[in-house]
């Protein structure tokens, strides 16, 4: 890393130069793109819509990486982990694992699907290369990020720490042990130097390979709408003043952004190379289960790769608001259309006019794989949808091979009037009245202790705060307890912005509420006037909407929440609606927050004067117009990338009442300003604008970054030389590996298992595929571990089992299971019979080396369902009567080496059934009777039924000898019989 690219301060960070690198490993995307060759979907859209070959030739190269992130089992697997409370019992008598990887939480056992490094390495015609790094990290920070830059400094990608963005999805489900930040030990487990490093090896992997696949390349990027998967979690709330807070629950930023990235290899037909996409959404899906997950990132990643023939790069947007399922009781047919709707607690649809095989639920929130996957379908529908889109006239930018990249980093010292990272954040009045707010003890929240009784003491200090508030006296609205190093690991602000053409990202570092993605992209867009200052109540309230002073900016908001659409209906919260109370709230939301951060308010900036005229309200009334910029055909705000200073709410938000986010919203009230106004100087400056000004507070931040390098230093130094050792003294895994257990021959809705020999945890994280025999002897790619196998290992039992593992006697045993269903919905294809097996690769220690092995299962047939039955049956002289019975599917199954497969008895979801998502009803398609004669003719009579299979009939004389079965057929070739003589 050069001098210049390590200065903490406001000033920018020039471009790293080029690097060389000692870890080049091959991109994961060659298995993607076999499974979306060799699958045989008729879905697949990569020769679609693939716009003009260019005029000229491309000045641009792109290329694409990917490297696997999953974590070494046993490390707790996510937010949701439990606390491990029974570590000495499983020493004594139970599953233990002995390289001791989780520390706090309980230990992971497997993996659901693999979480992934994929980065976009993009050389624009000005010369310089930006990296768009995604992990499936919970967080990004940035001491993993400069060791990323460590490794890459040693090899020549071109890319140093400074040229990458990197954003992660905020997997609650992923192992994350990658910070010293002591606060997050309690949301997922305590550093760990081998797990570091092993993420920094993969993430440089990642862009090395991008690096060293350049290709002549085009970009376009667009922007459409979607909304199903999506939903705002703050929900409604009344503020401490009565006043309406918090957000409906359909109001989010729902702009889909996709950049598409072309291979112009051979100009006359392009090729997708790599597909960039900005959606807000927690990845919260899942439960305590135990299993390393990509949550829906593995089925959104795995429908992109194979249908477009291109990896999916994911960035988070505005993830601080958008953590859960919207109307949970929606059912939506393949179109996202409403069809129906089925409320939680019902047996049944209350409304159901849903085509067969249609009516997916919207409700994946704590609702399983099987939810995700389906919901997440529809992600994926409008991706494809923009991505084609990007081919033709409607473009937001369209496909272009000559455009320059940049990029700008700028380490922000905190405001004057809150310099530090602060957690808790209570409110000050509510104290002064008696209701005492703690900050830390109910991390991260602001803990209210209730004084019972009449304390004189108290109530004139709340009569004395009043006064001094109604005397403008700047006294705090808030106070906190800092958090540097508890939550955040630095003492400052990274923010960003990359350009590549006329497509802007600008990353706040940190959990953004949709009032920040949707004020800064409004602010750099090419319109001016436009500016979005947040979302205001009293523009849905009839006695305050049609108030001609606000009527713009109901205008504006109505384009991001129309409350004439049906589906946005909200009932208004709060029960103070008196216009002095509403005029404050849209002052707080409205007001020109420009001078706020002025040296000369530093006190007054924290307390909120009694004249709603000086409020400063949301956010600066400052577009890059104003700034001599044109602006930006695409701006893009990005969430959760860079580094972390916590959730970030808006004033109005922070000011109202106490919160969650607000507890870890980290700079004070106006921090979603601070950050937005200068990332918006800074896109400004890279359209010819004036850089961004120092603050008086740099040489703080020079200090902090001083600090950062040798912290970040210190650790990569002693991460990598330990990583080594302890791959290095690694013991002997007892015998060679190879098959236990082979799989036994199945119908659908039914699961088959494999079960091998392979290596300790610490170095095998076996590679599972399943194949499936197209022709005699031909095998193809079918399945992967992207969500469609489950993988386990076995753990050492107690301490005898540490003993024989660190004496090289520990056998360590894997599974894998591999479902066949009929899907729901019915879009999502089911499992076809024929042959199937499974083919494992991984690695083991031999002889004190770490070796790699590979084999196959033996083959297993797959064949239909045959439960259909049948009721009524009546055989008369010359017909034969009956009724199919209606088609209900098994729900789940016997014998998984997965404890996480049990039958919750809920018939409108089922969250741990099973991995893949089974229907749970088939409808009927035709029956038939099936005659071998006396004499040895066959026959196969048609039956004539009512759409559901009832009052069948079939015309037919039996004679002596004969003999009849009859048999009915299901939209999938699912079968059932019965016989009849």
């Amino acid at each position: 890393m050069n001098a210049e690219a390590t200065r903490g301060h406001g000033l920018l960070l020039p471009e790293g130069e080029g690097r060389r690198a000692r870890w080049l490993v091959s991109a994961l995307c060659a298995t993607a793109l076999a499974l979306a060759a060799c699958t045989g979907r008729s879905d697949s859209v990569s020769g679609e819509d693939s716009g003009q070959p260019p005029a000229g030739a491309p000045k641009v190269r792109a290329g694409v990486g990917v490297a696997d992130m999953t974590a070494d089992i046993g490390y707790c697997a996510g937010q949701y982990c439990e606390y491990a409370t029974d570590t000495l019992g499983g020493l004594i008598n139970g599953d233990f694992d002995p390289f001791l990887t989780h520390k706090l939480k309980h230990a992971s056992y497997g993996v659901q699907s693999r979480p992934t490094a994929r980065a976009i390495v993009v050389e624009g015609s000005n010369g310089k290369r930006i990296a768009l790094l995604k992990t499936d990290n919970y967080l990004a920070q940035d001491m993993l990020l400069r060791r990323v830059g460590q490794l890459l400094d040693q090899g020549d990608s071109g890319i140093g720490y400074d040229q990458i963005l990197y954003h992660v999805t905020h997997d609650h489900s992923s192992a994350y042990a990658s910070t010293l930040a002591v606060g997050l030990f309690v949301f997922q487990d305590v550093f760990d130097a081998r797990f570091f490093e092993h993420q920094a090896r993969a993430m440089a992997s990642a862009i090395e390979s991008a690096a060293a696949s350049l290709k002549p390349a085009r970009m376009g990027a667009t922007e459409i709408r979607h909304r199903v998967y999506k939903g705002n979690v703050v929900r409604t709330a009344t503020a401490d003043d009565g006043t309406p807070a918090g957000y409906p629950r359909e109001y989010n930023d729902h702009g889909l952004v996709v950049m598409r990235f072309d291979d112009l290899s051979n100009p006359a037909q392009p090729k997708p190379l790599a597909v960039w996409v900005n959606w807000g959404e927690h990845p919260e899906s899942l439960d305590p289960h135990d299993l390393h997950s990509a949550d829906y990132l593995g089925p959104l990643e795995r429908f992109i790769d194979r249908e477009i023939g291109a990896p999916l790069v994911f960035s988070q947007g505005d993830v601080g608001s958008a953590e859960n399922s919207g109307d949970p009781e929606e059912m939506l047919d393949d179109r996202a259309r409403v069809c129906g709707r089925w409320k939680g607690d019902a047996e049944a649809p209350e409304r159901n006019g849903c085509p067969p095989g249609q009516g997916v639920i919207r409700d994946w929130q704590h609702s399983g794989y099987v939810q995700t996957e389906r919901n997440a379908r529809y992600l994926a529908d409008d991706i494809r949808k923009a991505w084609q889109q990007i081919g033709g006239p409607q473009a937001r930018v369209p496909l272009s091979g000559d455009f320059e990249v940049d990029h700008l980093t700028a380490w922000v010292p905190g405001p004057l009037s809150h310099p530090y990272p602060s957690v808790s954040n209570c409110r000050t009045e509510p104290t002064a009245g008696g209701d005492i707010g703690v900050p830390v003890i109910g991390l991260p929240d602001c803990t209210r202790i209730q004084i019972p009784g009449a304390d004189p003491i108290l109530g004139r200090a709340g009569q004395l705060y009043a006064l001094l508030k109604a005397e403008n006296i700047p006294v705090p609205d808030h106070y906190d307890a800092p958090s540097a190093g508890v939550v955040e690991e630095n003492l400052r602000l990274k923010l960003q912005t990359f350009r590549l053409g006329d497509v802007l990202l600008a990353s706040c570092a940190c959990e953004a509420q949709s009032d920040l993605i949707l004020n800064l992209e409004s602010r750099l867009n090419r319109r001016r006037g436009d500016i979005y200052a947040g979302f205001d109540w009293a523009c849905l309230i009839p006695e305050f909407k049609d108030d001609p002073a606000y009527a713009a900016a109901c205008a504006i908001q109505e384009s991001y929440f129309d409350p004439a659409d049906p589906e946005n209906a909200t009932a208004i919260p709060g029960d103070n609606f008196a216009p002095e109370a509403i005029a404050r709230m849209r002052a707080q939301v409205h007001n020109d927050a420009r001078g706020w951060d002025l040296p000369q308010n530093a006190l007054a900036a924290n307390s909120e004067p009694a004249d709603i005229t000086r409020i400063w309200g949301n956010f600066t009334r400052e577009e890059v117009q104003d700034l001599d910029a044109p602006g930006y055909k695409l701006a893009v705000g990005i969430g959760h990338a860079g580094d972390y200073n916590g959730y970030t709410l808006s004033y109005r938000e922070y000011m109202n009442r106490d919160s969650y986010r607000k507890a870890l919203t980290s700079y004070g009230a106006h921090t979603a300003d601070y950050m937005v106004t200068r990332l918006v100087r800074m896109a400004a400056y890279m359209q010819g604008g004036a850089a961004l000004s120092g603050e008086l507070l740099d040489p703080l931040a020079a200090v902090d970054e001083l600090r950062q390098q040798i912290v970040s230093t210190t650790v990569g130094a002693l991460s990598g030389a330990a990583y080594e050792a302890w791959n290095a003294g690694l013991p002997n895994d007892a015998g060679t590996p190879e098959a236990l257990q082979q799989p036994q021959s199945i119908t659908r809705f039914q699961a088959a298992h494999f079960q091998w020999r392979g290596g300790s945890t610490a170095v095998d994280n076996p590679r599972v595929r399943v194949e499936r025999e197209s022709a005699p002897g031909v095998w193809l790619p079918h399945a992967d571990q992207s969500g469609e196998i489950p993988v386990r290992v076995e753990f050492p039992d107690g301490l005898p089992g540490v003993l024989r593992t660190y004496t090289g006697m520990q056998e360590w045993v894997w599974s894998a299971s591999y479902e066949a269903y009929t899907a729901f919905p019915a879009r999502l294809g089911s499992t076809a019979p024929g042959h199937y097996r499974f083919c494992v690769e991984g690695k083991s220690r031999q002889s004190f080396s770490t070796v790699p092995y590979a084999f196959c299962s033996e083959p297993f047939a797959v064949t239909v369902w045959d439960g259909i039955g049948f009721a009524n049956v009546s055989a008369g002289a010359d017909a034969v009567s009956f009724d199919v019975a209606d088609i209900v599917y098994p729900r789940s199954y016997e014998g998984s080496p997965f404890p996480f497969v049990s039958d919750n008895g809920d018939p409108r979801i089922c969250d741990q059934c099973t991995f893949r998502p089974w229907a749970q009803r088939g409808w009927f398609q035709r029956a038939e009777l099936l005659v071998t004669r006396a004499g040895g003719a066959s026959e196969t009579l048609a039956a004539s039924c009512s759409a559901r299979g009832k009052a069948c009939r079939v015309s037919v004389k039996l004679g002596d000898g004969d003999h009849a079965r009859l048999r009915a057929v299901d939209q999938d070739g699912n079968t059932g019989t019965h016989e009849l003589r």
